[in-house]
């Protein structure tokens, strides 16, 4: 986005009209956001995974799991298979009933959970320990699949709604930006130019001024910090245009909080599609790399599991 696309908004805008608190509300609601909001099951799958792990190492010196036999066999055997279902996914991705819409969606969670609670039942399997040579090849390339998979899931959010299959793109990044600097002209009771500055000069700085890979990658390590001094300057020019209106238009103390708050909002709102945006090419990039090195790792962990469970059944 440049700073004369933000002008343009500010400049097509018709007369000012106040709009009451609870319209001022579903104005707010009506626009759309990039920003996700944190998947509470992911939080309490995550927490719960930290807590197993946790656990453990703690029970690991009581050799209460035997990798060959009993419920280490057993867990072991659990894991495998469902390393072993992730298969699946890139199957059902490409196939029409399967790969589209929700049920897309659906097979891609599946994917992912399947990828987070294998390895965790490969690790009790092997009581968090390092065996034989065949067993420690797997456990590692085990390790390595994992966590790949967790920095594709980091990357995969940048480049997707959420955890959706929907795929973003900077145009529409760049409307909705658009789109939140008419809320907070509502928000604030009129256009401002200083308001409209300051967002237009972050839009400016947030963009990387090569796209090589490099380059976007300091860009990316500088964001949170271009995105906390705009917030703080945009900030405070909104809180001097809410005095101002406020006093013009006779609002209560209130209501001029009211504005305020949902005009914080709209700010960061505005100043994650603005950097998603500015971003998105080195995401891109780094999926597509990420998607290149994934692939082989898993396969190696496939070919040691094989080898693994050969050895251990034959010696």
């Amino acid at each position: 986005m440049s700073q004369s696309a933000l002008g343009a908004s500010v400049e097509t805008k018709g007369p000012e009209i106040l709009v009451p608190k609870k319209q001022v509300r579903a104005t707010h609601a009506s626009i759309p956001t990039a920003t996700q909001k944190k998947s509470v099951g992911a939080t309490l799958v995550g927490m719960a995974v930290i807590a197993a792990i946790a656990f453990g190492f703690s029970i690991k010196r009581q050799d209460l799991i035997v990798p060959g036999e009993g419920l280490g066999y057993k867990l072991g055997l659990a894991g495998g298979l469902m390393m072993l279902a992730l298969l699946f996914y890139p199957a059902f991705k490409r196939t029409r009933f399967f790969g589209s819409g929700t049920k897309a969606t659906f097979w891609f969670r599946w994917h992912m959970l399947l990828g987070i609670f294998g390895p965790l039942m490969i690790f009790f399997h092997s009581n968090f320990s390092f065996g034989a040579m065949n067993s420690n090849v797997a456990l590692v390339s085990m390790i390595l699949v994992a966590g790949s998979g967790i920095v594709g899931r980091y990357i995969y959010t940048k480049v997707h709604y959420g955890m959706s299959t929907a795929r973003l793109d900077v145009g529409s990044l760049l409307t909705e930006s658009s789109r939140l600097l008419i809320g907070i002209e509502d928000d604030i009771g009129g256009s401002s130019s200083l308001v409209s500055k300051a967002m237009a000069d972050f839009s400016v700085k947030a963009t990387p001024k090569s796209q090589a890979l490099f380059q976007g990658m300091i860009n990316a390590l500088a964001m949170p910090i271009k995105k906390s001094r705009a917030r703080a300057e945009i900030l405070r020019e909104v809180r001097k245009a809410v005095a101002a209106n406020g006093l013009l238009r006779g609002w209560s103390s209130a209501e001029a909080k009211a504005h305020r708050r949902l005009a914080e909002n709209h700010v960061n709102e505005f100043l994650a599609a603005v950097s998603r945006a500015a971003q998105f090419t080195l995401w891109e990039r780094l999926f597509s790399l990420w998607h290149v090195m994934h692939v082989p790792l898993f396969f190696l962990l496939l070919v040691s599991g094989v080898i693994h469970v050969i050895a251990v059944h034959i010696y």
